[in-house]
């Protein structure tokens, strides 16, 4: 998709969604189904083989030999509506600044709810790692007399949210999840702590959480050494290598108690609406120490399926390799979609612009 500015795909991807065509293949006895963003990802000029693969553990779904049988897409889009109708809890990974993955979480959130309310089965709620529990009282406001669209109530929305001021990548690559939740009228509900409480336990570690909260929340028990090494791993390499490795270890508590709060705000969501999705990036919802692994011990009722959103690299052609794992080699996701990479500077530059300064 070199071919494309981020500009032009995300306009691209969004008439996709919206657009109702039969699919580009022999004609089917049922009717025809919506075009998703991976139907206009196929046919881009220069797509990287494996854009739109879905691997189900470390094995890619395949379509079946005959054309009228559901895609990989249909596929999990399928296996999702089937596991909310029972009561289950999704987690929807992403990376921030991906237009195209959250076009496409937002065409499977349309379908899904469509399925749902189809079935008569109840709405899930959405809860979001882009909102914080001190923004609520936004999300409880009336919205503005004007707005009469879902795309005018979403971005009413994200202005009451101070979505400018609250540092995620521009509010457009979000709009597209946000109207779809509006147009479904799914219940959109705040995920994360303050910032206040996420900067502290970074800074001081969890000293600065009330003891019942630690103990609520399962901050006492301490990771495995393996996970716990691991996350070091992860927080070191985001950094570019700028910091000593003894810098993380409060921030790794910091990122345990971001699990560990968007885990009860989606047991609580899935209680109250009998079924509830997260949308946060991929390292919350790896099921070995993400969210998924706090929400079996505040949830154990729930059945959890954790789907990865992961980019494609040059040169990068065996669909296993993208699957993220554990220590061990197990899985951590029981999805992974494969998607266009967006177009973006190396953060590492501007993080060591950023530390010459200092």
């Amino acid at each position: 998709l070199r071919s494309l500015t981020t500009a032009t795909l995300f306009a691209v991807l969004l008439g996709a969604i919206n657009t109702t065509t039969a699919l580009a293949q022999p004609a089917c006895p049922s009717a025809s189904q919506t075009a998703s963003p991976i139907d206009t990802w196929l046919g881009a000029s220069g797509s990287h083989p494996l854009v739109g693969t879905i691997l189900k553990g470390a094995e890619p779904i395949l379509s079946a030999a005959n054309v009228c049988s559901p895609s990989p897409l249909a596929q999990l889009q399928t296996s999702l509506s089937t596991h909310l109708a029972g009561g289950g809890v999704l987690l929807l990974g992403e990376i921030h600044d991906n237009g195209a993955q959250h076009a496409l979480r937002a065409h499977l959130l349309d379908a899904i709810a469509t399925d749902l309310a189809r079935q008569g089965r109840p709405t899930p709620a959405l809860v979001f790692e882009h909102i914080r529990t001190d923004q609520t009282a936004a999300l409880d406001a009336n919205p503005a007399p004007t707005p009469d669209t879902p795309g005018e109530r979403a971005r009413e929305l994200l202005m009451r949210l101070q979505w400018d001021k609250s540092g995620w990548p521009v509010a457009d690559l979000f709009l597209p999840i946000f109207e779809a939740a509006i147009a479904r009228a799914l219940p959109i509900l705040p995920g994360h702590p303050t910032r206040a409480e996420v900067r502290d336990v970074a800074r001081r570690g969890l000293d600065a959480l009330p003891a019942d909260t630690v103990t609520r929340l399962g901050l006492d028990v301490p990771l495995p050494e393996p996970l716990a090494t691991a996350l070091l791993d992860e927080l070191e390499a985001s950094h570019c290598g700028l910091m000593p490795r003894s810098a993380f270890t409060t921030m790794a508590l910091a990122q345990r108690y971001r699990d560990a709060h968007l885990a009860a705000s989606l047991a609580s969501a899935a209680s109250r609406y009998s079924a509830a999705i997260l949308l946060a990036g991929n390292g919350h919802v790896r099921t070995d120490r993400g969210v998924p692994r706090d929400l079996v011990r505040m949830a154990p009722e729930r059945k959890i399926i954790a789907v990865a959103f992961i980019e494609v690299e040059d040169g990068m052609i065996n669909a296993g390799s993208y699957v993220p794992r554990d220590p061990s080699g197990v899985p951590a996701a029981d999805y992974v979609v494969l998607t266009p990479r967006a177009a973006r500077a190396d953060p590492c530059d501007a993080m060591r612009a950023q530390f010459n300064k200092k």
